[in-house]
């Protein structure tokens, strides 16, 4: 059993007991609010225990919203754009937020909250629709993540091919540093993505990694 499930239990069963008032929300009224909360998708088996992301609302990006994720422990893990037609449901005050909420205040008081700094990334990469931060981090050549509608499988890479409606991440590239069989670089329709990370923990460790290769090995 993953530690989120267990968690994620121990909160819906604290709930149960104490009779906790969530604030669920189903429509746009998310937009603006800035309390911790559970993100539910209809791609990601709906109410399942490890289908839903938690974090903060930050931007609204006409079909897109734009949501600060936080990991198990408490810290900053991504900046993130959700397709806001498979948001299921949003849940705020739940005993799992409220302890996470513990758990940010501790980060935040140690300075562990965002260690790579990617929210002073994001001021860079900020605008004010999916287009052009899009357009940012390909001219940044940052590396991005993106979900596609009804897929399993997740897409790394820089973008080498960006238009008003798809995309092309050099995803052969990232899987041939990791010793993966080498798909076809793929185009992506903007608009059959269900979530695109800007900015992560993880992609940000693989971009240091990227600088630190021999440049022969770097192209």
């Amino acid at each position: 059993m993953s530690d989120k499930r267990k968690i994620m239990e121990y909160s819906i069963l604290n709930d149960k007991k104490e009779g906790v008032a969530m604030d669920i929300v189903t429509n746009d009224e998310y937009i603006g609010d800035s309390r911790l909360a559970e993100w539910y998708f209809k791609s990601r088996d709906g109410y399942e225990l490890d289908s839903f992301s938690l974090g903060y609302f930050l931007k609204d990006l006409g079909d897109f919203v734009v949501v600060k994720t936080i990991d198990l422990n408490g810290a900053l893990d991504t900046v993130t754009a959700f397709l806001k037609s498979d948001i299921l449901e949003i849940r705020y005050e739940t005993a799992y937020t409220d302890m996470l909420n513990s758990y940010i205040e501790q980060n935040m008081e140690s300075n562990l909250y965002d260690p790579y700094h990617l929210m002073n990334q994001w001021d860079i990469f900020n605008a004010n629709t999916i287009q052009q931060v899009l357009l940012n981090c390909f001219e940044a050549e940052k590396v991005i993540s993106v979900c596609i509608l009804e897929g399993e499988y997740v897409e790394h890479g820089k973008i080498v091919l960006l238009t008003d409606n798809v995309m092309t991440l050099n995803e052969s590239e990232y899987l041939a540093d990791l010793n993966e069989h080498e798909n076809c670089n793929t185009t992506i329709r903007i608009s059959k993505t269900t979530e695109i990370n800007f900015l992560s923990k993880n992609n940000h460790l693989y971009e240091q990694y990227l600088l630190k290769k021999p440049e022969s090995n770097n192209k």
